[in-house]
């Protein structure tokens, strides 16, 4: 940033570049405003040769959005994340100045907007912004993230589907190819990009497999399909780009809502019409995700041990498959008879 002022009938040009300052006073605005301009290119020149003294955080993070998400998987999501990170005043500064209390303040922020799980996902990326300017960029020496403490992940969520929820939902959906996409959902546990991310050629209808090349843990998988999840897929009409499903994951979770709100609406006049309470649990906190857990219950119900059930859904460690596994009490109560 340059600035001029006059002080003492000169004039004073001041440039700011990655918490460096630089001044210089001339007789002559013209002259001042030069500089100023011809400073400033040359301060951001040093930031682009990788001088760590001049690049600011603000920097940094531009640079990782231009040259690495591009590379990553869900790239998608992850651009959100580090463009808001931009709205944050301490961008400014240079990358070795900023301290691990500008991220705690951001840390406090952020609770008070987001889950908890929401804030340790944006704690991971932009840790992940400064291990790669400090290994690859050599921009830094420290990763601040790295010494404050995240939020604890929270309790797993424990959203079971009801009776005939899901049958409502998409009775109430508008949108091409939901019903396919979410009884796939329900029947293999699968993803939403991994839904989504579906090609013709991976899939072997004789073998009733879907092989899913790359997953969100950097490993690839085979996927078994139901007699359903193959009925589905049988009916699909084949797409000329060879995907499975012409959907991003914005609009799929977008039309997902809005036929649980349709539904629930519809629910509360029959309830309405019938003289009953509706139910308050009923069509609501219902999000797409929690397709993938009640999936995976059922196959832990069904009698698959966790080595099975962990193959299908991907799962690498039991800590998180017991996150996405809650089977019913009741059923427990009878097994143990």
């Amino acid at each position: 940033m340059a600035s001029i002022r006059k002080r003492n009938d000169k004039w004073q040009a001041r440039v700011v570049v990655a918490g460096q300052e630089v001044c210089k006073t001339f007789l002559y605005k013209a002259d001042a405003a030069r500089w100023a301009r011809e400073q400033q290119t040359e301060m951001e020149k040093a930031v682009a040769h990788g001088c760590s003294g001049y690049a600011t955080l603000a920097m940094v993070i531009n640079r990782y959005l231009d040259e690495v998400l591009p590379t990553r998987r869900g790239r998608g999501q992850d651009t959100y994340l580090v463009r808001r990170f931009l709205q944050m005043p301490w961008t400014e500064l240079a990358v070795a100045k900023v301290r691990p209390e500008h991220i705690a303040a951001m840390r406090d922020l952020r609770l008070k907007e987001v889950s908890t799980g929401s804030v340790r996902r944006e704690l991971d990326v932009l840790s992940s912004i400064f291990n790669h300017a400090i290994k690859e960029w050599r921009l830094c020496r420290e990763n601040p993230v790295l010494l404050i403490k995240k939020p604890s992940p929270g309790r797993a969520r424990q959203r079971r589907l009801m009776p005939d929820e899901l049958e409502r939902v998409i009775q109430a959906s508008q949108s091409p190819d939901f019903t396919a996409i979410i009884t796939l959902a329900l029947e293999t546990a699968m993803r939403r990009s991994e839904i989504l991310g579906l090609q013709w050629s991976n899939i072997d209808l004789g073998r009733r497999l879907a092989f899913l090349p790359l997953t969100k843990n950097g490993e690839s998988r085979y996927v078994p399909l139901s007699s359903k999840a193959l009925e589905i897929l049988q009916k699909l009409q084949r797409r000329s780009d060879g995907k499975v499903f012409d959907k991003n994951g914005t609009s799929l979770s977008g039309a997902f809502q809005r036929a649980v709100t349709r539904a629930r609406k519809l629910y509360e006049a029959e309830c309405a019409q019938a003289g009953v309470t509706a139910d308050q649990k009923y069509l609501t906190d219902l999000r797409l995700h929690d397709l993938r857990h009640a999936a995976t219950t059922r196959f832990v119900e069904h009698g698959l041990n966790l080595i099975e059930v962990s193959a299908i859904t991907g799962h690498k460690t039991l800590s998180m498959l017991k996150r996405y596994s809650h089977p019913d009490p009741e059923l427990l109560a009878k097994k143990i008879g």
